[in-house]
């Protein structure tokens, strides 16, 4: 397959919202779906200006929300090949002329993308608050808006990093769940969740602090990442790993596909 095609398939897993039968349904599951993720937003815009009126919030600490990153990578992986099945798309995605590996690479790619676009996004959004929290409310500075900045970078920089071997895992377990190997899909959700606290716990030395991207002002600047060497290296085996596991996921809906 030439880049061109593959390209294109990228952009039509891109395109796709999500699963027609449920879309279909009704609008109104649409617009309460929004007005609970709009709700919830206010909900948190809300407890986050309480803190920082009563001077109870670092700046920094709206980064919290990237706690999440790794769960929701876990489902977009998930709903990218399920929906072929709940759409019933499944037998025409299959029998294009193209290799398993490249339909599912053109889903994983799509996947990654939205990664990135979501975390730019949730960067400007946070750089925005925490900019209008020091204009708005006492207490801060525009250096607490610029190292609340800095200490984002490097931690979207990590998600961004490491999000294909999650992204690829999620595919494979969604593979599972249609293949004659379906039995096993429990024990791969168990090995998921335990991996992504086993990623919190031990890899909080990589990431980076309030106090590192202080030291960008000071007079002795630090590294805004520390052990930036073995996260680098992490990165690479994670992406080596990612690529085979997407290549098992082309393999079991070649051979023990179950339709």
């Amino acid at each position: 397959m030439n880049w061109r095609t593959f390209r294109e398939l990228v952009h039509h897993e891109w395109k796709l919202k999500g699963s027609r039968r449920r879309l279909d349904r009704s609008h109104a599951l649409g617009y309460g779906r929004f007005l609970y993720f709009a709700l919830l937003a206010l909900a948190g815009i809300g407890v986050a200006t309480y803190f920082a009126i009563n001077g109870q919030l670092e700046l920094h600490q709206l980064w919290g929300v990237a706690i999440g990153f790794p769960y929701m990578l876990v489902v977009m992986g998930v709903l990218m090949l399920r929906r072929e099945w709940e759409n019933g798309t499944f037998g025409w995605w299959l029998t294009l002329p193209y290799s398993r590996l490249s339909l599912i690479g053109a889903k994983f790619f799509a996947a990654w993308l939205r990664t990135v676009a979501v975390s730019c996004t949730v960067y400007v959004v946070i750089s925005l608050f925490a900019g209008i929290l020091a204009l708005l409310v006492g207490g801060y500075s525009a250096e607490d808006v610029w190292v609340t900045m800095l200490t984002g970078l490097p931690l979207l920089g990590i998600v961004i990093g490491f999000s294909p071997i999650i992204l690829s895992l999620s595919l494979l377990l969604a593979t599972f769940h249609n293949t004659t190997l379906r039995v096993f899909s429990p024990i791969l959700w168990i090995g998921i969740i335990g991996g992504l606290s086993t990623f919190y716990n031990g890899f909080q030395t990589f990431l980076p602090s309030y106090h590192m991207a202080q030291r960008f002002f000071s007079a002795q600047p630090g590294p805004l990442l520390p052990h930036l060497g073995a996260v680098l290296i992490g990165m690479v085996i994670s992406w080596i790993v990612a690529y085979l596991f997407i290549r098992v996921a082309a393999y079991l809906l070649e051979k023990k596909l179950s339709i």
